[in-house]
Protein backbone atom coordinates (compact mmCIF):
# COMPACT_ATOMS: atom_id res chain seq x y z
CA UNK A 1 0.00 0.00 0.00
CA UNK A 2 2.91 2.74 1.20
CA UNK A 3 4.11 1.40 -2.27
CA UNK A 4 1.11 2.67 -4.06
CA UNK A 5 0.79 5.72 -2.28
CA UNK A 6 4.86 6.60 -3.31
CA UNK A 7 3.69 5.66 -6.81
CA UNK A 8 0.84 8.02 -7.16
CA UNK A 9 2.58 10.85 -5.14
CA UNK A 10 5.48 10.27 -7.55
CA UNK A 11 3.31 10.17 -10.78
CA UNK A 12 1.46 13.39 -9.85
CA UNK A 13 4.49 15.16 -8.89
CA UNK A 14 6.01 14.42 -12.36
CA UNK A 15 2.59 15.73 -14.05
CA UNK A 16 2.86 18.88 -11.92
CA UNK A 17 6.62 19.52 -13.15
CA UNK A 18 6.74 18.16 -16.23
CA UNK A 19 3.37 18.69 -17.76
CA UNK A 20 2.82 21.48 -19.80
CA UNK A 21 -0.54 23.54 -20.34
CA UNK A 22 -1.35 25.23 -23.63
CA UNK A 23 -0.37 28.71 -23.96
CA UNK A 24 -2.78 31.44 -24.41
CA UNK A 25 -2.95 33.84 -27.34
CA UNK A 26 -4.29 36.87 -27.34
CA UNK A 27 -5.76 39.28 -29.95
CA UNK A 28 -6.94 42.60 -30.83
CA UNK A 29 -9.08 45.02 -32.72
CA UNK A 30 -7.59 46.95 -35.03
CA UNK A 31 -8.64 50.47 -37.12
CA UNK A 32 -8.86 49.25 -40.90
CA UNK A 33 -8.59 52.04 -43.90
CA UNK A 34 -11.76 53.82 -44.57
CA UNK A 35 -13.17 55.89 -47.50
CA UNK A 36 -13.45 59.56 -46.14
CA UNK A 37 -17.02 60.48 -45.76
CA UNK A 38 -16.31 64.32 -45.68
CA UNK A 39 -13.05 66.66 -46.00
CA UNK A 40 -15.19 69.87 -44.68
CA UNK A 41 -17.20 68.10 -41.93
CA UNK A 42 -15.46 69.93 -38.61
CA UNK A 43 -17.70 69.31 -35.51
CA UNK A 44 -16.82 68.15 -31.60
CA UNK A 45 -17.69 64.56 -31.73
CA UNK A 46 -18.12 62.23 -28.61
CA UNK A 47 -17.96 58.39 -28.65
CA UNK A 48 -19.85 56.49 -25.83
CA UNK A 49 -18.38 53.54 -24.53
CA UNK A 50 -19.81 50.74 -27.44
CA UNK A 51 -21.94 48.66 -25.52
CA UNK A 52 -21.71 44.70 -25.81
CA UNK A 53 -23.94 41.86 -24.82
CA UNK A 54 -22.42 40.38 -21.29
CA UNK A 55 -21.49 37.30 -22.48
CA UNK A 56 -19.41 38.84 -25.16
CA UNK A 57 -17.62 41.21 -23.23
CA UNK A 58 -14.94 39.80 -21.45
CA UNK A 59 -11.26 38.45 -22.29
CA UNK A 60 -12.17 34.80 -23.75
CA UNK A 61 -13.17 34.99 -27.24
CA UNK A 62 -16.65 33.66 -28.07
CA UNK A 63 -18.05 31.45 -31.02
CA UNK A 64 -21.35 30.19 -32.18
CA UNK A 65 -21.64 26.58 -32.32
CA UNK A 66 -23.00 24.69 -34.76
CA UNK A 67 -26.87 25.54 -33.66
CA UNK A 68 -27.64 28.70 -33.18
CA UNK A 69 -28.00 28.73 -29.08
CA UNK A 70 -24.55 26.88 -28.50
CA UNK A 71 -21.71 29.53 -27.37
CA UNK A 72 -18.25 28.45 -27.10
CA UNK A 73 -16.03 30.21 -24.69
CA UNK A 74 -12.50 29.36 -25.37
CA UNK A 75 -9.98 30.06 -22.49
CA UNK A 76 -6.70 29.82 -24.81
CA UNK A 77 -7.72 33.01 -27.45
CA UNK A 78 -8.57 36.18 -25.64
CA UNK A 79 -8.77 39.66 -26.10
CA UNK A 80 -6.03 41.71 -25.10
CA UNK A 81 -8.49 44.18 -23.65
CA UNK A 82 -11.94 43.97 -22.96
CA UNK A 83 -13.88 43.97 -25.89
CA UNK A 84 -16.26 47.34 -25.70
CA UNK A 85 -12.70 49.01 -24.88
CA UNK A 86 -11.16 47.76 -28.26
CA UNK A 87 -14.42 48.72 -30.08
CA UNK A 88 -14.69 51.73 -28.69
CA UNK A 89 -11.55 52.58 -29.55
CA UNK A 90 -11.58 50.95 -33.24
CA UNK A 91 -15.09 53.02 -33.75
CA UNK A 92 -13.44 56.67 -32.68
CA UNK A 93 -10.30 56.05 -34.37
CA UNK A 94 -11.94 54.96 -38.10
CA UNK A 95 -14.28 58.01 -37.20
CA UNK A 96 -11.26 60.04 -36.84
CA UNK A 97 -10.18 58.72 -40.29
CA UNK A 98 -13.22 58.98 -41.99
CA UNK A 99 -13.86 62.23 -41.37
CA UNK A 100 -10.58 63.99 -40.87
CA UNK A 101 -11.43 67.65 -39.75
CA UNK A 102 -13.48 66.55 -37.01
CA UNK A 103 -12.33 66.47 -33.67
CA UNK A 104 -13.16 62.96 -32.68
CA UNK A 105 -13.14 61.84 -28.80
CA UNK A 106 -14.36 59.18 -26.30
CA UNK A 107 -16.75 60.36 -24.08
CA UNK A 108 -16.23 58.44 -20.99
CA UNK A 109 -17.56 60.25 -18.29
CA UNK A 110 -20.05 62.26 -20.94
CA UNK A 111 -19.09 65.45 -18.72
CA UNK A 112 -17.52 67.29 -22.30
CA UNK A 113 -19.64 69.26 -23.90
CA UNK A 114 -19.81 68.25 -27.81
CA UNK A 115 -22.07 69.68 -30.60
CA UNK A 116 -22.52 65.35 -31.79
CA UNK A 117 -22.34 62.34 -29.37
CA UNK A 118 -22.76 58.75 -30.73
CA UNK A 119 -23.96 56.41 -28.76
CA UNK A 120 -23.46 52.29 -30.18
CA UNK A 121 -25.47 49.70 -28.74
CA UNK A 122 -24.56 46.02 -29.95
CA UNK A 123 -27.29 43.50 -30.51
CA UNK A 124 -25.18 40.54 -32.19
CA UNK A 125 -21.64 40.43 -32.53
CA UNK A 126 -21.12 36.66 -33.69
CA UNK A 127 -18.45 34.51 -34.97
CA UNK A 128 -18.48 31.08 -36.36
CA UNK A 129 -15.37 30.06 -37.52
CA UNK A 130 -14.92 28.92 -41.17
CA UNK A 131 -18.11 31.09 -41.79
CA UNK A 132 -18.62 34.26 -40.95
CA UNK A 133 -18.73 36.91 -38.09
CA UNK A 134 -21.50 38.91 -38.12
CA UNK A 135 -22.29 42.53 -36.35
CA UNK A 136 -25.67 43.64 -35.43
CA UNK A 137 -26.00 47.44 -33.75
CA UNK A 138 -28.31 50.21 -33.36
CA UNK A 139 -26.61 53.72 -33.05
CA UNK A 140 -27.93 57.07 -32.20
CA UNK A 141 -26.75 60.06 -32.62
CA UNK A 142 -27.54 63.55 -30.60
CA UNK A 143 -27.13 66.83 -30.68
CA UNK A 144 -25.25 69.55 -27.93
CA UNK A 145 -28.28 69.68 -26.18
CA UNK A 146 -29.01 65.83 -25.58
CA UNK A 147 -31.99 65.93 -28.64
CA UNK A 148 -32.18 62.50 -30.58
CA UNK A 149 -30.72 63.46 -34.32
CA UNK A 150 -31.02 59.93 -35.72
CA UNK A 151 -31.23 56.50 -34.89
CA UNK A 152 -30.59 53.37 -37.39
CA UNK A 153 -29.44 49.81 -37.39
CA UNK A 154 -26.70 48.37 -38.56
CA UNK A 155 -26.39 44.82 -39.66
CA UNK A 156 -23.39 43.18 -41.99
CA UNK A 157 -21.89 40.10 -41.74
CA UNK A 158 -18.02 39.22 -43.34
CA UNK A 159 -16.79 35.59 -44.29
CA UNK A 160 -13.37 34.83 -42.63
CA UNK A 161 -11.65 31.25 -42.17
CA UNK A 162 -11.28 29.06 -39.63
CA UNK A 163 -8.95 30.84 -37.28
CA UNK A 164 -9.22 33.04 -34.36
CA UNK A 165 -6.85 35.92 -36.34
CA UNK A 166 -9.12 35.94 -39.25
CA UNK A 167 -12.22 36.10 -36.55
CA UNK A 168 -10.50 39.56 -34.96
CA UNK A 169 -9.59 41.25 -38.44
CA UNK A 170 -13.33 40.22 -39.51
CA UNK A 171 -14.70 42.41 -36.40
CA UNK A 172 -12.04 44.96 -37.31
CA UNK A 173 -13.48 45.47 -40.90
CA UNK A 174 -17.07 45.24 -39.45
CA UNK A 175 -16.41 48.07 -37.34
CA UNK A 176 -14.42 49.60 -40.14
CA UNK A 177 -17.94 49.88 -41.89
CA UNK A 178 -20.09 50.66 -39.01
CA UNK A 179 -17.87 53.58 -38.24
CA UNK A 180 -18.47 55.00 -41.99
CA UNK A 181 -22.33 54.63 -41.46
CA UNK A 182 -22.21 56.30 -38.92
CA UNK A 183 -19.74 59.34 -40.17
CA UNK A 184 -22.40 59.56 -43.11
CA UNK A 185 -25.31 59.61 -40.62
CA UNK A 186 -23.33 62.67 -38.97
CA UNK A 187 -22.66 64.66 -42.47
CA UNK A 188 -26.21 64.51 -42.94
CA UNK A 189 -26.78 65.25 -38.96
CA UNK A 190 -25.37 68.87 -39.27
Amino acid sequence: MRLLKLLAFCLLLNACVLGTSQNAKFYTLSSVPVMVQSNSYAAFVGINRVQLPRYMDRPQMTTQGQDSVEVNVSEYNRWVEYPNVLATRVLTENLSAALPSAQIKVNPFGTEKFDFVVSTEVIKMDAALGKNVQLDAWYSIKNGSGKLLDRRKFQKSIDIKNSYDDMAKGYSRLLALLAQDIAMALVKAK
